[in-house]
């Protein structure tokens, strides 16, 4: 009680601040008008300004008086009634006794007058002892409480719907017995450190609303605004039409933001605008980190008192300069508009102006010359009132402010980064406070799946941004389809899964047979090379499962081996058995890429300012396959770059955009070595053995370095293809062919018997493989039919035979 008492006599002095209403007693009321930008004297505007200074001085004299007389008899009176609740509370056995002997005579009817009085008086008392009831700290010393004790009280049933699982009784019974808790949250797939935080978290949460109902607590007391704190400082008509105050009130889609793990820069930021000159920042940060939250936080320090003196006062205005530069009719009236505005600010003594995108109207547009602001800003950055928060981009900061040094030597640079994992999870459970104001909704197991796979398959947009917008999807999904409690892992993963066409989480029935037959699935387009498919489908299978690195490509191959054997059809058929469909594959021909510009090509110029070909192809298909021919033809340098997308999984390009390589298969072909392969293969050598030889010779010969072969998952060799393989290849073209021609025109093709082997006899080339076979069908067969279709002995709907007498 005490306590309670004290804090108010200091909330009353602040926020009647008869001490600094009393310094400003004759000051003037929101600054004295000036006539700025005339010239020379003029005695009539001169006395206009100084009678209407006069006025507002004593106007203020006035109201500033009112307010320190009401502020210093509220003080009084409040330590007349503390004094006064002291002494009863010394006297409360005399009074209690009054109470007795005034109810006692005024049932009996002995002096009435008397002991109604002494009633009434003791009735007052009666109501001091509530009022001391309501206003002590009677809250529960929840810190002081264990486990058991604390799953007694009715808010912790949020701590089992977090994890997704209530306990048997026996568990709750028990739970001051680790190792019964613990099998307990195995079983829910939670650690013991995730459930302590899942309980501080609610704990936390229990606290703050108990809190927030008691008014007369002292932090509750602080975030009440103190009466006249703008009356010395300038109006701002113009700015306001122009600006939002978020140091009065946030209005805006950042209002219930976070800013977790950034207290750094939240704080470098306040110290920057402290002091007394050269006070301007530029938060210098991507779309999605948080720099708007970062602006909105300081805003809210401002609003709850929790900032340095200097800061108190402050009113940080959101400029809309977009909004301004658009209601301007004519081209040259801005720079007009811009300084009355600055003017405002500079003036008025306590604004600091929040711009986003201030990259945007400083940098010199020859296309928009309308939006440059760079000559009124500087004029008006040498005044140490006028305070700016900029907010940009890393490029955009490089590209369009970095160089322009008359306007960065008044900005202090504060660079933010992408929030870590560990720090999203407290901002989604923050951004759920509204949404599960009622019930849990989410489990944790279910949000830290979500923050797992926005990282992994969701790289346009950093942490937290990515994690909020797929919280927010699955949130909506659910709310659709609620077929479930809670939401789990399980719906996140189907909800990814959809989004990305990748299938993710527990596998289905259908997909645990594809991935158990995955060889079969290849050979139905894959002819021969058994090693190398069986290496193929035991990769892909650990990487389903998740016994490969998430940190790297969800597969990456070198294929070796001589032209037209498969290794080009293997990446099709991998594409279409991984991904569904064989056109979610990226083709590189790597043969283009053998100059010192091949670099800039691929990941981008700054010169040009133009995308690379490979940071491009990538962000269209980010879930698919990478194939890179003939790899060993590419520049050194490309490969140097190779090394760190096999390790890490990503690349950052010129621009400092990251490259996400994590949901790429990967796979490298080259000719290197076809000889040796052929070699082996007469020699009767195992696979194993062939593969070795391949790969020394590769090294040997400085086709590849070894840091790069090893960064590979699987180095594979194709053989030539045996004779029945080339049987069964040219069937397999001469069915495509078939189905081909009955797709674009319309007519069947029947081969004879005995057309297969005549085929492969005149087209097989041991150095071309089967695409020499290929190459034979559209000259022989599919000249051959154009001809009939020309001189329409084939029409839309026929059925013609092709036997070997038509290969004349």
């Amino acid at each position: 009680m005490l306590e309670v008492w004290q804090d108010f006599l200091v909330f009353l002095w602040k926020y009647f601040s008869p001490g600094r209403h009393f310094k400003t007693l004759f000051a003037s009321w929101k600054r004295d008008i000036s006539k700025v930008g005339r010239r020379g004297l003029h005695p009539i505007l001169w006395l206009q300004s100084a009678m209407e200074n006069m006025i507002t001085r004593l106007l203020g004299a006035v109201v500033r008086s009112f307010v320190v007389i009401a502020g210093i008899f509220s003080e009084l009176l409040f330590i007349v009634i503390g004094v006064i609740s002291f002494v009863i509370w010394l006297g409360m056995p005399i009074f209690l006794l009054a109470i007795f002997f005034a109810a006692y005579g005024f049932i009996s009817g002995d002096f009435p007058a008397a002991s109604f009085w002494t009633f009434i008086f003791s009735f007052s008392i009666l109501l001091f002892l509530f009022s001391r009831r309501l206003f002590s700290d009677s809250k529960k010393n929840y810190l002081a409480m264990d486990l058991k004790e604390l799953s007694r009280q009715a808010w912790f049933s949020r701590v089992w719907q977090r994890v997704g699982k209530k306990p048997s009784q026996s568990t709750l019974d028990a739970l001051d017995n680790q190792e019964l808790l613990n099998r307990f949250l195995e079983a829910c797939h939670i650690s013991q450190q995730e459930f302590e935080q899942i309980v501080d978290w609610e704990l936390k949460n229990q606290i703050e609303a108990e809190n927030a109902s008691k008014f007369w607590l002292k932090e509750n007391l602080n975030q009440v605004s103190p009466i006249g704190r703008d009356w010395t400082y300038a109006y701002t008509v113009n700015l306001d039409k122009y600006s939002a105050d978020l140091s009065q009130g946030d209005f805006s889609e950042y209002r219930d933001s976070k800013l977790v793990g950034h207290d750094q820069e939240l704080n470098m930021l306040e110290l920057v605008l402290t002091r007394p000159s050269q006070n301007n920042a530029l938060i210098i940060a991507e779309a999605g980190v948080g720099r708007h939250t970062l602006v909105h936080s300081l805003a809210e320090r401002v609003r709850s008192g929790n900032v340095s003196p200097a800061l108190k006062n402050k009113r940080i205005l959101e400029l809309n300069l977009g909004e301004l530069i658009s209601s301007m009719p004519e081209y040259g009236m801005l720079d007009a508009a811009l300084e009355e505005i600055f003017f405002e600010a500079t003036y008025a003594g306590n604004v600091i102006l929040a711009i986003n995108d201030i990259d945007r109207y400083i940098r010199q547009n020859p296309q928009s010359p309308k939006e440059d602001i760079s000559s009124v800003l500087v004029e008006f950055l040498n005044y140490p009132t006028f305070q700016i928060v900029g907010l940009t981009t890393p490029r955009k900061f490089h590209d369009d402010l970095e160089r322009n040094e008359g306007i960065m030597k008044f900005f202090e640079k504060i660079q933010l980064g992408e929030t870590s994992p560990e720090d999203v999870i407290k901002i989604l459970l923050h951004k759920l406070k509204d949404e599960e104001k009622n019930k849990i909704i989410f489990t944790y197991p279910a949000l830290e799946e979500i923050i797992k796979l926005s990282e992994r398959y969701f790289s346009d947009s950093p942490f937290p941004e990515k994690a909020l917008d797929l919280m927010e999807e699955v949130l909506l999904y659910w709310s659709q389809n609620s077929y479930e409690d809670y939401i789990t892992p399980q719906v996140v993963d189907e909800i990814v899964s959809q989004k990305v066409r990748v299938p993710i989480g527990e596998m289905t029935e259908n997909e645990k047979d594809k991935l158990v037959h995955l060889e079969e699935i290849l050979h139905h387009r894959v002819i021969g090379q058994d090693f190398a498919v069986r290496q193929i489908a035991e990769t892909m299978r650990r990487a389903r499962v998740g016994m490969a690195s998430e940190k790297k490509p969800l597969g990456s191959f070198l294929f070796l081996g001589p032209t037209g054997v498969g290794k080009t059809e293997s990446a099709k058929a991998l594409a279409e058995a991984y991904f569904g469909d064989e056109n979610r594959m990226t083709r590189l021909d790597m043969s283009e890429y053998q100059k010192a510009d091949s670099v800039d090509r691929l990941l981008g110029s700054i010169e040009s300012g133009k995308t690379g070909v490979l940071s491009d192809k990538i962000k269209e298909n980010p879930y698919a396959l990478l194939l890179l021919d003939e790899v060993e033809k590419a520049h050194p340098d490309i490969l140097n770059l190779f090394l760190q997308i096999l390790d890490e999984g990503w690349l950052t390009d010129v621009f400092g955009k990251k490259i996400n390589f994590k949901n790429q298969i990967i796979i490298a072909t080259s000719n290197a070595g076809s000889e040796i392969i052929k070699e082996s293969i007469e020699q009767k050598l195992a696979p194993t053995d062939i593969q070795k030889k391949v790969t020394d010779y590769a090294i040997k010969n400085g086709i590849f370095h070894p840091e790069l072969l090893n960064r590979f998952e699987g180095v594979i060799f194709f053989h030539p293809l045996s004779q029945v393989d080339v049987l069964e290849v040219t069937e397999k073209l001469l069915r495509n062919y078939a189905e081909r021609l009955k797709e674009e025109k319309n007519i069947d093709i029947q081969f004879d018997s005995g057309i297969v082997e005549k085929v492969a006899q005149n087209s097989f080339d041991p150095v071309f493989g089967a695409r020499a076979t290929h190459r034979y069908i559209e000259d022989k067969i599919g000249d051959n039919v154009v001809k009939k279709i020309i001189s329409e002995e084939a029409k839309e709907g026929d059925s013609i035979i092709f036997g070997v007498k038509d290969l004349q």
